[in-house]
């Protein structure tokens, strides 16, 4: 028996939602067309683990739509980045994957969200960018769980698909169930009881695929039925969506908020692709380097790399000058896996405003091994 065989793929569909969009979108398939199909997540769908690119699940997931429907032209766009979550998800999924104009979207933080408001808020702000993109957009909320002890932020997420009225995937009642019940090995789909493996890649994108072809049954008779997209308006949110309005602001578009700078110099080095995320920030060395912006907004973060390369300098966050409320920014990253991109909330409050933020180098050392790469900071709420 193969791994996907001992996977009970009817137990993934866990929100059925209304998939009438869904079922367009496969109408207008059969037909043939130009179809984007856009994935947005953290390293899972980015494709960690997985031996090559077109072994991880979101492109094994775009591969069923170019075997299903031979007749439409389809545009594959993974706008994964890992160890990301749905607060910058909130920021960059204009640029990273909207510019694409996708007909499908297949989002995923279930892994990097916590399970709390915060992160209700700002994964809606994503599905709300989302889905007014485009009219008739069809869009699948995906949660990948952790495999040693079932963790995950599913439960919120599957709060916003029932809003919204969204299909929602699980990886909890299929692949984790499957290992609770011994039909699994853990050990032979995920070497860190996280991000799967070239078998669990593909173990995932039967559960995704077997719930399309689930939708692709049912809807044909609704899809005839129903005629043009549904171009109704939004229910009203659930949270106090800050997060629908979200800009990152890193060299590209800060000339116009940034107010005094000194001893950070931009980094222009092109992006070569979506996952390539240290670019286009500044980098400052020694201690005193400071940049100072001028937002309006209702929350602030800061994005900074934190690396594995030690020392490295730290640098202090200060919003309106409020010393007491200071937030470290510590550039040293004491795990091995890599650098990563650190988000860090500096300023969060119920209504938008005026504000000043300032970011300073507070320590360095002779022997650093590279600089402060300050990403960018990222506003939300108007």
């Amino acid at each position: 028996m193969s791994e996907t065989e001992k996977i009970q793929r009817d137990k993934g569909l866990v929100e059925e939602g209304d998939a009438a969009a869904l079922g367009r979108l496969f109408e207008r398939a059969r037909h043939g067309g130009d179809i984007t199909v856009g994935f947005l997540g953290g390293s899972i769908t980015q494709g960690a683990v997985a031996t090559d690119d077109t072994l991880c699940y979101a492109y094994r997931v775009y591969d069923w739509f170019v075997k299903t429907f031979p007749e439409s032209r389809f545009t594959y766009v993974n706008a994964g980045i890992g160890a990301t979550d749905s607060e910058y998800g909130a920021a960059r999924v204009a640029e990273d994957l909207l510019s694409a104009h996708p007909d499908f979207v297949l989002m995923e933080f279930a892994v990097n969200d916590g399970c709390d408001d915060h992160y209700l808020e700002t994964y809606e702000g994503c599905v709300r960018q989302i889905l007014k993109s485009k009219p008739g957009i069809a869009l699948i909320l995906m949660n990948n769980v952790f495999y040693n002890e079932g963790g995950s932020a599913e439960r919120i997420h599957r709060q916003v698909a029932r809003h919204y009225k969204l299909p929602s995937i699980s990886m909890r009642t299929t692949i984790f169930d499957a290992i609770l019940s011994g039909r699994i090995i853990k050990e032979d789909i995920t070497p860190d009881d996280l991000h799967p493996n070239d078998i669990g890649h593909g173990i995932v994108a039967d559960v995704i695929c077997g719930c399309l072809e689930s939708i692709l049954k049912s809807q044909g008779a609704a899809v005839k039925a129903s005629g043009a997209a549904d171009d109704s308006p939004l229910p009203a949110p659930i949270t106090p969506d800050r997060y629908e309005f979200s800009i990152k602001y890193d060299n590209r578009n800060s000339d116009s908020v940034i107010r005094s700078i000194q001893g950070f110099k931009p980094d222009i080095t092109p992006r070569r692709a979506v996952r390539d995320c240290f670019r286009y920030g500044y980098s400052a060395r020694e201690k005193g380097g400071f940049v100072e912006y001028e937002v309006e907004g209702a929350c602030i973060a800061v994005q900074f790399r934190r690396t594995i390369n030690l020392p490295a300098p730290v640098a202090r966050a200060t919003v309106d000058g409020d010393e007491s409320n200071a937030v470290i920014l510590d550039a040293n990253f004491d795990q091995t896996w890599g650098d990563f991109l650190a988000l860090t909330d500096v300023y969060v409050s119920d209504r938008p405003g005026k504000h000043r933020v300032r970011i300073e180098v507070i320590e360095s050392h002779a022997d650093d091994k590279g600089d402060f790469y300050l990403a960018g900071i990222i506003v939300s709420g108007r």
